[in-house]
């Protein structure tokens, strides 16, 4: 079976090189793509529409096409557009209709099968119009629902706006879906055909550090380190987090926030209120990961009714878990019981609630938060790695390719 990969994905180190590719959704691509090469080897194709700010974000005005090393021995072929506002969507759509085409005719004879990554209008027009005349059939990862998040001028309000029609219509007609959060089906898509794959990393990945964090080596009279690492956006609960320190009993917590977005100015105003209070910034996914490694505390307090919240998986979860350092996390949907079994869980969102947890972990044994650190990573590994999910995706692609409907 011929299977076509059609997403955003670009080669890691570039990833912090531009404005507009995510991080984690770049690692998510790359996880699945490596997953599924040592399932369908030279059987699978990858195109991509490189992720990108258009000008004048970005100084590239051409987006060329040509072929982009992913990993091991997979390449992306880039499809071209123009990169101005309005033109680079129109071309995208087009040139990514010719190369579906090509694909399909070259194939003819072959099962195939289109995996794309989310159903915005670049992607899923080209490929259920191509699917529908070459009777192909197509399964989308819906990681991203139509939900806007960024702060747009009135031309991308209307843009956006369009764009989240065109996707709500457009995941219902695909042939199946893999989603990351089960309530994403009950809003968008309850009659499709669905599997549920939520965050994953790469088992190359694994961290090489002991579990446990700042806890392996922190004196009693060291000061902790709390870190924050992500968006800087309302939905994150970064503010209810810089509140929750003027509650904080225990003298010797500091908070360490790392990342960009629309909360800069809070937060550096938060700093000159709080000295313990640090705002890091924006650095690369491995130093980011070091941070986590070498933390007293990881905090996720995204907000839990916020609409990004329950309709996605909060991926920095895995990250966060992998550290081995301990976290803390607000009660969202997106996750099951064992991310909650193996975490300090906020009862609630408010910044009185969200000190009494750190607090109650300040005042834990060390050994105790070493072997909370260690579970959680020995859960990640064991379950929530690329090559055991791409096995169920595999599968899956595989029996919608046969027409079997069952899941």
């Amino acid at each position: 079976m011929e299977v076509l990969f059609l997403g955003s994905v670009i080669n890691t180190k570039d990833c912090t090189k531009y404005i507009g590719p995510s991080v984690a959704g770049n690692k998510m691509q790359i996880g699945i793509i490596k997953g599924l090469s040592k399932r369908f080897k030279n059987k699978l194709t990858v195109f991509t529409q490189v992720p990108i700010g258009a000008f004048p974000k970005e100084k590239k005005i051409w987006l060329g096409n040509g072929k982009i090393h992913l990993v091991d021995n997979t390449e992306g072929h880039k499809i071209p557009s123009i990169n101005i506002l309005i033109l680079k969507q129109l071309f995208f759509i087009i040139n990514t209709c010719i190369m579906l085409v090509n694909w399909s005719i070259k194939n003819r004879k072959e099962e195939k099968i289109i995996l794309t990554f989310n159903a915005f209008l670049m992607i899923s027009l080209p490929v259920l119009l191509v699917a529908k005349i070459f009777k192909v059939k197509n399964v989308c990862i819906f990681a991203d629902p139509p939900i806007d998040v960024e702060q747009r001028g009135a031309i991308g309000r209307i843009g956006k706006k369009i764009e989240n029609v065109i996707t709500t219509f457009s995941i219902k007609k695909y042939d199946g879906l893999i989603v990351l959060n089960e309530k994403s089906i009950e809003k968008y898509a309850p009659s499709s055909k669905y599997i549920l794959i939520d965050g994953g990393f790469d088992l190359d990945d694994c961290p090489a550090n002991p579990p446990g964090g700042q806890w392996l080596t922190t004196k009693t009279e060291d000061v902790i380190t709390g870190v924050f690492s992500g968006a800087l956006f309302e939905y994150n609960g970064v503010k209810n987090l810089v509140l929750a320190m003027k509650y904080i009993k225990s003298d010797n917590f500091h908070l360490k926030i790392y990342g960009t977005g629309p909360l800069d100015e809070y937060i550096k105003e938060a700093t000159s209120w709080d000295n313990r209070i640090k705002f890091m910034g924006n650095i690369s996914n491995d130093k980011i990961l070091k941070v986590q490694q070498e933390a007293g505390i990881l905090i996720n307090p995204r907000k839990v009714n916020d609409a990004i919240s329950l309709y996605t998986f909060p991926s920095k979860m895995i990250e966060y878990f992998l550290s081995g350092t301990p976290v803390a996390t607000t009660k969202l949907n997106g996750l099951t019981k064992e991310y909650f079994d193996n975490s300090f869980v906020f009862q609630d969102e408010s910044p009185e609630e969200i000190a009494r947890t750190i607090d109650y972990i300040m005042s834990q044994d060390k050994a105790e938060l070493i072997k909370r650190g260690t579970s959680a990573r020995d859960f990640i590994v064991n379950n929530k790695n690329w090559d055991k999910h791409c096995h169920e995706i595999a599968h899956f692609l595989k029996n919608i390719n046969i027409g079997e409907h069952k899941y």
